[in-house]
C-alpha cells in the first residue's frame, strides 16, 4: 500500500503508484518549487503562490501537431538531472536581429544555440540559403527548429513538427522553402539543403520521438504474454529523460547552483541566478525501513522566459510494501 504522506512544508506535493520492471510497484513522491526572477536585478526569490504540480501533458495546440511545452510531474524516475527552457528568446532592447547568440550554463551543462530571423531556400543556378529577415523575439519551439514532414509526407522521428527537411529532386525551382530559424553555431557555415541538421532547441521532447523512443523497449509477444503491464526487460530510464542529452546532467542539482542565462532577454544581455538553497527529505515512520530519512532528488528545472519564472521538481521513489507505513515530508535549507 502507499505510505502516507504529512507534507511539513508550503510546498505542493503529490504521491503516486507506478509500475516499473516485471512485478515492481512504486511509490514516486514529487514536490515542486516555484521561484520568480528578475532578469535585471538578478534577484531570484522564492514565489508568494506556488504552481502546483503538472497532472497531465502540457502541448501547444495538439500532440502531434505542435511543442510539448511541459511534461506532466508524474514521472515515476530520471536517472539524471534535467533543464529545460520555454517562452520567447527576445534581443537586447529590443533591436531587431538577423542572427543571435543564445546560451544556457548551470552545474555541468553549458550549451549554446544561434537564432535567426525567417529565411529561406531559393533557387539561384543551385540551392542557396537567403539572409534571415531581423527580428527582435522567437519562440523556442521545435516548430523553428529542423525536422517536420519531407515532400512524400513521412515525419522526421527526430522532430515531426519542425521545417526544413526537403529533398532538392522533389522542390519546384520558382517557389521559396522555410528553413530553420534554431541551430547549433557550429553548423552556421555548412548548410546544405539534403544534408539533415541536427535538431536543436531547448525545450522537450515528446515521449514518441526517436530520441526518446529509442530507449523504450521491445514491445513484442513475450512482452504482451508474460510481462505486460510492466516495463520490458530492455527499457531503459533514459527515457523519461524528456530534454536534449546536452542538457543532462551527471547525477542530480543540489539547489545551490548558478543558472546563467544569455540572450534571452529584452533587458540585459546575461543574467546569473541563484536557485533557491532550499533540499527536502522524507523521513519515514512506523516503517520497516532501516534508513532514518531520504532525501529528495532535484532533477528537474525550468526555466519560463515569459513568466521569469523558475519551476523546480524534487523526487524520491520507493517499492511499495504491504506494511502500512508514513512519511513525513520536510524541507531544509542548504
Amino acid at each position: 500500500m502507499l505510505a502516507h504522506v504529512i507534507n511539513q512544508t508550503p510546498f505542493p506535493h503529490f504521491s503516486f503508484e507506478k509500475l516499473g520492471y516485471k512485478d515492481e510497484h512504486w511509490q514516486t513522491l514529487a514536490v515542486k518549487v516555484t521561484c520568480d526572477f528578475d532578469p535585471l536585478t538578478g534577484i531570484c526569490d522564492i514565489a508568494d503562490e506556488q504552481k502546483p504540480l503538472i497532472m497531465a501533458d502540457v502541448y501547444r495546440t495538439t500532440p502531434e501537431n505542435s511543442s510539448l511545452l511541459h511534461e506532466t510531474d508524474l514521472v515515476s524516475y530520471k536517472p539524471n538531472a534535467e533543464i529545460y527552457l520555454v517562452g520567447t528568446a527576445r534581443t537586447l532592447d529590443e533591436m531587431p536581429l538577423t542572427l543571435w547568440e543564445t546560451e544556457l550554463s548551470i552545474g555541468q551543462i553549458n550549451k549554446k544555440l544561434t537564432l535567426s530571423g525567417p529565411r529561406y531556400w531559393e533557387h539561384h543556378h543551385d540551392w542557396q540559403l537567403s539572409s534571415p529577415q531581423p527580428i527582435s523575439a522567437l519562440p523556442l519551439i521545435y516548430e523553428n527548429a529542423y525536422g517536420g514532414k519531407n515532400s512524400l509526407q513521412e515525419a522526421y522521428e527526430k522532430n515531426p513538427i519542425g521545417l526544413g527537411w526537403y529533398e532538392s529532386r522533389y522542390l519546384d525551382k520558382a517557389l521559396q522553402y522555410p528553413a530553420p530559424q534554431i541551430h547549433y553555431p557550429s553548423v552556421e557555415h555548412a548548410f546544405h539543403l539534403n544534408k539533415p541538421w541536427e535538431v536543436a532547441g531547448y525545450g522537450q521532447y515528446s515521449r514518441w520521438w526517436q530520441q526518446r523512443s529509442q530507449f523504450a523497449g521491445t514491445y513484442n509477444d513475450e512482452w504482451l504474454n508474460q510481462i505486460k503491464p510492466y516495463y520490458p526487460d530492455d527499457f531503459k530510464s533514459d527515457f523519461f529523460m524528456s530534454t536534449p542529452a546536452d542538457q543532462h546532467q551527471q547525477g542530480f542539482f543540489v539547489g545551490n547552483e548558478t543558472l546563467s542565462l544569455s540572450g534571452f532577454f529584452t533587458q540585459t544581455p546575461r543574467v546569473d541566478l541563484v536557485l533557491p538553497n532550499i533540499g527536502f527529505v522524507a523521513i519515514p515512520h512506523f516503517s520497516h525501513s532501516e534508513t532514518p530519512y531520504e532525501l529528495l532528488k532535484l532533477d528537474t528545472v525550468c526555466v519560463s522566459l515569459d513568466e521569469k519564472k523558475l519551476y523546480l521538481t524534487w523526487r524520491y521513489r520507493q517499492l511499495i510494501s504491504t506494511m502500512e507505513s508514513t512519511l513525513q515530508l520536510q524541507a531544509y535549507k542548504l
